[in-house]
C-alpha cells in the first residue's frame, strides 16, 4: 500500500479496517511502533473518509497492556509464556482427549468476526473445522445474521449468496426490525449508513422503518411504524395478499431467464399465502393504523427499491 516517510521518522500507511464488512479505508500515522493517529482515508472511493468509533479504537487495542502477543499457559503459579510449537501440540492433545472421552461434538469452536475479513483465515479455517469434525460451532454469525444464511441457502443454493440492498440507488428502502445506524448496515458493506439514508431522502426517495422500538434509524426515517413484537410475519403476509390482490405481481417484468422461471414459484407462493393470509383482526393486532395498500403500492412502484429485514433476508426487489 502507499506509504510516505519524512525526516522525523513519522510514516503514513493506508489500510482497510477489518473489524466488520464495511471495510472502511483508514489512514494510520505512526513513528516506529507508536501509533500517532488513526483517521478515515478521505481518498478511499468506498468509505470516503468515514470511520466508526471501533476503527479509531484500533490504537487502544494495539497498545493494550493485556493484549496477547505470544502463547501462554495457565499453571499453578500463574500464566507462563510458551512457544508456538508447544502451544499447538498442547491444543491438539487437548482436543483429541476431549473428543475421545465425550464424543466429537463435545469440543466447541467460536470464531470471532474479523476471521472472515482475513485472507489467511478465509483460506484455512474451513479445512481446520473439517478436520476437527465437530458440529458445535459458534461465531458472531450465530447471534447476528444466521437466518440470512439459511434463507440464502434455500433461495440461492449457497449460504454466502446474500443479496444486499442497493442503498446508493434505491428510491424506497423498507427496513423491518433493522437498525443500520447502530450496526453500520451489517452484511450490507455500506460505510456511513447515516449519510446513505439521508441521500435516499435527498433524491426524493423514502426510508420506511417498521420496528416496535424507536431506534436511531427510525429517528431519521421518512416514516416509522410501530409493530407488536413477533407480528412482522402477519404484516408480510398481509402485504403479499395486497400485492396479489391489486395485481402488482402480474405486472412485474422478467429481465432474465432465471427470473422468468421464477414466475411459477411466485404463483405457488400466491396459492400458499391465500391459505394462511391473516384475518383483519389479526392484522390489527400488529398495527393501530394500517395502510397496506399504500405501502404495497409504494414498494412496487419505484424502479429501485430495497428491503432490509433484520431477521430473515435482504433483497433488491420483492421477487427474492
Amino acid at each position: 500500500m502507499a506509504s510516505e516517510k519524512s525526516h522525523t521518522d513519522e510514516q503514513t500507511h493506508f489500510r482497510t479496517c477489518n473489524l466488520c464488512e464495511a471495510m472502511c479505508g483508514i489512514e494510520i500515522k505512526h513513528d516506529g511502533a507508536k501509533v500517532l493517529s488513526i483517521k478515515g482515508d478521505k481518498d478511499d472511493p468506498f468509505s470516503k473518509g468515514y470511520i466508526c468509533p471501533k476503527a479509531t479504537a484500533l490504537q487502544d487495542l494495539h497498545e493494550d497492556s493485556d493484549r496477547l502477543r505470544h502463547p501462554v499457559e495457565r499453571t499453578a503459579n500463574g500464566w507462563k509464556e510458551i512457544s508456538w510449537a508447544e502451544a499447538l501440540d498442547k491444543v491438539a492433545a487437548g482436543i483429541q482427549s476431549v473428543q475421545k472421552k465425550h464424543g466429537q461434538n463435545a469440543f466447541g469452536i467460536y470464531l470471532g468476526n474479523p476471521n472472515v475479513h482475513n485472507l489467511g483465515g478465509m483460506l484455512t479455517i474451513k479445512h481446520l473445522l473439517t478436520s476437527i469434525k465437530t458440529r458445535s460451532r459458534f461465531s458472531a454469525t450465530s447471534i447476528d445474521q444466521l437466518p440470512h444464511h439459511i434463507v440464502s441457502m434455500h433461495l440461492f443454493g449457497h449460504m454466502l449468496r446474500i443479496p444486499v440492498p442497493d442503498v446508493n440507488r434505491t428510491q424506497y428502502m423498507l427496513i423491518i426490525g433493522g437498525n443500520p445506524l447502530a450496526s453500520n448496515g451489517s452484511i450490507m458493506t455500506a460505510p456511513n449508513m447515516r449519510q446513505k439514508l439521508k441521500d435516499i431522502k435527498a433524491r426524493d426517495g423514502k426510508v420506511v422503518v417498521i420496528d416496535p422500538r424507536r431506534t436511531e434509524t427510525a429517528d431519521i426515517a421518512s416514516e416509522h411504524h410501530f409493530i407488536r413484537p413477533a407480528t412482522d410475519v402477519l404484516l408480510l403476509l398481509a402485504m403479499l395478499n395486497e400485492i396479489y390482490l391489486q395485481g402488482y405481481a402480474d405486472k412485474a417484468r422478467a429481465n432474465n431467464n432465471r427470473a422468468a422461471r421464477s414466475r411459477q414459484r411466485l404463483h405457488a407462493l400466491q396459492t400458499l399465502q391465500k391459505t394462511i393470509a391473516p384475518s383483519p383482526s389479526l392484522i390489527l393486532l400488529a398495527f393501530r393504523q394500517l395502510r397496506l395498500n399504500d405501502w404495497s403500492k409504494s414498494f412496487v412502484k419505484p424502479k429501485a427499491r430495497s428491503v432490509m429485514d433484520a431477521w430473515a433476508f435482504r433483497c433488491k426487489s420483492l421477487a427474492c
